[in-house]
């Protein structure tokens, strides 16, 4: 053989012994030598993470260099290799590292001359896996504990798993609903589950709201739903995800705060009411008593008298609105009409405490889509607060207009002012800076203007008075 083809030989074999070398798995052979496994070749840098040399591991057996129990199931493969088998692998871990070896079999003439196999190390993997498990287990945890109901459902609605809070909740057990449409979607949000999916590729990600579900013994119940995609890598949503909160005993409990302040603003109004009344029934009875004297034409008084009788049925009207029950019942309606008629109720009671109400209606104000009695409540509840804080008299001006695309209604006080640190409390029950409050009126304020999607501002300084903002959206 030439000199150079020599050369160019060792030359390639010491660059492939480099390269075996630096590889960052292993590569090993070995031999059946007498019945023995014997190594004749290891290089790569794995060998030193599990903490050996080539020269440990050349010319020996497993068991000469491994624990003897770890060696012998090591051996298993290693026989399995060697009798033809492909593709032979099996996974180990030394010092902390993890490896995955595979084993194939060199033959010459159909026989096993040699068995050669690459080593990868996996210790990340095994980390993630390991990791991916723990959160795995955590999840199931969580999802088989939660209190809150959870339905998963396929993106055609049909359910593919609940947990036992969403049981309890709706008294469907997930044999009943496996496969079956999920009880739980309202007609507004659709009755096909794409518009649902539709809804989520917007802009919304998640979709809340609360809503009323027969359960299965056809009690119906109050549920707040939150609505979630469960997406693929490319952004498809393949599954919904459902959770579901039973809050009947929290509506429950509105309703009661709801009743008790309406019970306790119908009581303060009492007193101012019947001072109102008595005025035009005084001026009535003094005018029938001219009229009957017969020393004055009747007819001039005609006009009064119906004006008083009016005035005593506006008042009526508007104390029986506050005071009867009623549903939430939303529809178009003239916020300014209502906010005449509470300061039409509430005038007796500011005159008897030397108050006037000043009301300034900016522009042409447009219909807002509320609660008429549920506004009227709030509107009767922050008046009445500004009345009673004012114990020496003064104005009160209520401003009403258009701002930011927002109803903007602002009663505005001259009272004794609310402490900046007990802002943060204002709203909450039985919170009052008042001496026979309750909290319950400004409480259930907040509940309303929040359930119309609006929001209340306050702002105050002691013995200056108070601002209330009260912002409602407009339809588009």
């Amino acid at each position: 053989m030439d000199k150079p083809l020599i050369d160019l030989l060792e030359y390639s074999h010491e660059e492939l012994m480099g390269m075996l070398s630096e590889q960052q798995g292993m590569t090993f052979k070995f031999k059946n030598i007498e019945g023995q496994f014997i190594h004749t070749f290891c290089a790569g840098q794995l060998l030193s993470k599990i903490g050996l040399t080539s020269q440990e591991v050349i010319g020996r057996r497993l068991k000469d260099f491994l624990p003897e129990d770890f060696a012998a199931k090591k051996e298993v493969f290693y026989s399995e290799a060697w009798e033809g088998k492909e593709e032979v692998s099996y996974e180990g871990e030394l010092l902390g590292v993890s490896y995955l070896a595979s084993l194939r079999p060199i033959k010459r003439q159909g026989e096993v001359v040699e068995v050669i196999a690459s080593c990868v190390d996996i210790t990340e993997r095994r980390t993630s896996e390991k990791e991916l498990m723990e959160t795995k287990e955590l999840l199931e945890s969580l999802y088989e504990s939660s209190v809150d109901g959870i339905c998963i459902m396929d993106t055609e609605g049909n359910v593919i798993r609940i947990n036992p809070a969403f049981e309890k909740i709706y008294g469907w057990s997930e044999a009943e609903l496996l496969g079956k449409p999920a009880p739980m979607f309202p007609a507004h949000l659709g009755s096909r589950p794409e518009e649902i999916c539709r809804l989520l590729h917007s802009d919304k990600k998640l979709i809340h709201l609360e809503t009323v579900r027969p359960r299965k013994d056809g009690e119906n119940i109050h549920v707040f739903l939150t609505v979630s995609p469960i997406k693929a890598a490319n952004d498809d949503i393949i599954a919904l995800t459902g959770i579901a909160r039973d809050i009947s005993e929290r509506k429950k409990m509105e309703d009661f705060y709801r009743k008790a302040d309406k019970l306790n603003a119908v009581g303060q109004l009492a007193a101012g009411l019947a001072h109102e009344i008595r005025n035009p029934l005084t001026s009535l009875r003094g005018f029938l008593q001219i009229m009957q004297s017969g020393q004055v034409n009747k007819a001039e008084y005609f006009n009064i008298m119906l004006s008083e009788i009016d005035r005593i049925n506006s008042i009526v009207n508007e104390f029986l609105v506050i005071a009867k029950p009623y549903q939430s019942k939303f529809q178009k309606n003239n916020l300014i009409r209502i906010l005449q008629g509470v300061v039409t109720l509430l005038e007796a009671q500011a005159a008897l405490n030397n108050i006037k109400i000043m009301t300034e209606v900016e522009g042409c104000f447009p219909c807002v889509e509320c609660s008429e009695m549920e506004i009227k409540q709030v509107f009767v509840n922050i008046l009445k607060n500004a009345i009673e804080a004012m114990p020496y008299g003064g104005v009160i001006r209520i401003y009403a207009c258009v701002q930011e695309g927002n109803a903007l209604i602002r009663f505005v006080d001259q009272g004794v002012g609310i402490n900046e640190n007990q802002f943060h409390r204002l709203g909450e029950p039985f919170f009052t800076t008042k001496e026979k409050g309750t909290g319950l009126g400004l409480m259930m304020c907040y509940k309303i203007i929040g359930d119309h999607k609006g929001g209340i501002n306050i702002h105050s300084v002691v013995h200056e008075g108070t601002t209330f903002d009260i912002t409602l959206p407009l339809q588009e």
